[in-house]
């Protein structure tokens, strides 16, 4: 990969020219408990329901299972009372 980088010369004049400066001071720091509980809850977390929505049939059963739920609800409560 490299070497394939080495022949194109534009792009490796382009990629010599920048600089990674890595921050060995800062990740050296151990962290607090509370500051690594506030990195858990900043990071991203995926969505479980993503894989249902992502299809017509998930969204159109995200879309009625609270409408059914609520009715299923009813009707068990008025026989509870009943």
């Amino acid at each position: 990969m490299k070497e394939d980088i080495k022949q194109e010369e534009e792009l490796a004049k382009w990629l010599d020219h920048y600089e990674v400066k890595i921050p060995t001071k800062k990740l050296a720091i151990k962290q607090s408990p509370f500051q690594r509980f506030i990195r858990f809850l900043g990071s991203p977390a995926s969505d479980p329901l993503e894989k249902l929505s992502e299809s017509t049939g998930g969204f159109h059963f995200l879309k009625l299972f609270p409408l059914a739920a609520g009715v299923f609800f009813a009707i068990l409560q008025g026989i509870l009372l009943f």
